[in-house]
């Protein structure tokens, strides 16, 4: 048993922007309930798919399968905006991802970014607990 600690960041879902700035980023799971019960339904999932025979070669991973492949969650702001899933975004017009926003843009939505601790038991997934991180 090994207890581990990391960041989670939620990915965005909508973004406005007005007169140059962001006013506005919207992330699915920006609570602490939101991502618990978020990573306890891809548990729940992980679980069933290991008894399908999804992981024929290894043992899933907590972190590598159920949170960075399943969930909308990513380990650090950078992955979130690399993101490639597309979003709103409204007041700049042909972008609809954050990488394709401006770097001043990118930026600002970085410095938005709710994040989140996640400590969990390597053996024990469903042992976790969810904190704030202090911006």
């Amino acid at each position: 048993m090994s207890i581990e600690k990391i960041t989670i960041y939620s990915e965005a879902s909508s973004i406005t922007v007005d007169d140059g700035k962001i006013v506005a980023l919207v992330q699915d799971y920006d609570t602490i309930e939101k991502v618990t019960e978020h990573i306890k339904e891809w548990i729940a999932m992980v679980r069933k798919y290991k008894e399908i025979g999804y992981f024929p070669l290894t043992e899933p991973e907590f972190i590598e399968d159920c949170i960075v492949t399943f969930t909308d969650l990513e380990p650090n702001k950078r992955e979130v905006m690399r993101v490639n899933t597309f979003m709103k975004i409204e007041g700049f017009s042909g972008c609809n991802r954050i990488w394709q926003l401006p770097d001043e843009l990118k930026v600002q939505a970085s410095a938005l970014l709710k994040g989140f601790y996640l400590e969990y038991d390597t053996e024990n997934w469903e042992g976790f607990t969810v904190t704030e991180l202090e911006n």
